[in-house]
């Protein structure tokens, strides 16, 4: 394998980015079906005092990250049979929640952590309380770092890359530094995160050594 140490910092961010809306995606889809939850109980469980029932899913759309995404929405009635609007796909419906600032918010809060080998499952995080346009925008921005805290602490055993490739990204007065993983047919994997003051030796090492507690095969023969 080989390890290139610079890659243009626009086409390392936008494979970072592509992961980020990836877990944003995750993390609405969570929190919408948490909310019915709330109203409606848990699937197949009797609930004698619950305040809607599950009506299926809707398809529908939301713009994500300045893209438009298709999401599978979940609907909920009343007993009276009227539709329940429930809070997050109204809030998401009015505004794009994955912001420039909160894509940034994100992928430094990842880079700081350090990475657990066993996570909580990620449904216990999104909570359900809250209703207001700022209380479902931390919820999501919790929810969708959670999303990225598990793909940066998944295995990489079962990857086959013929290159890592590393660049500094900056964020204001952070610098984040990214590994790329690039598989021989083309196929680019982020593979994590470490924030550091410069892009110096110790921050790449302490990203390499990550890398390679997750499994990462580092002695692979490249044939060109």
């Amino acid at each position: 394998m080989s390890i290139v140490l610079a890659l243009p910092a626009a086409a390392m961010f936008g494979e970072l980015r592509e992961l980020v809306i990836h877990a944003g995606l995750r993390a609405v889809e969570m929190m919408l079906e948490a909310e019915r939850t709330a109203i409606c109980g848990a699937p197949y469980h009797r609930q004698e005092d619950r305040q809607a029932i599950r009506m299926g899913h809707a398809p529908g759309e939301l713009v994500l990250g300045g893209r438009r995404v298709s999401v599978k929405r979940p609907r909920a009635r009343t007993r009276t049979k009227e539709e329940v609007v429930l809070p997050s796909w109204k809030r998401f419906s009015a505004e794009d929640p994955l912001t420039e600032r909160a894509v940034e918010q994100m992928v430094v809060g990842v880079s700081t952590r350090k990475y657990a080998r066993s996570l909580k499952p990620v449904a216990e995080g999104v909570a359900t309380r809250g209703t207001s346009r700022s209380a479902v925008s931390r919820r999501f921005v919790a929810a969708t770092q959670e999303q990225l805290d598990e793909w940066m602490a998944s295995d990489l055993r079962g990857l086959n890359l013929v290159a890592v490739m590393i660049d500094a990204l900056s964020f204001r007065e952070h610098v984040v530094l990214c590994a790329l993983g690039i598989e021989a047919g083309g196929k680019k994997h982020v593979l994590g995160l470490q924030e550091g003051a410069t892009e110096n030796a110790v921050a790449c090492t302490e990203l390499l050594a990550n890398l390679r507690e997750r499994g990462l095969r580092t002695a692979v023969r490249c044939s060109w």
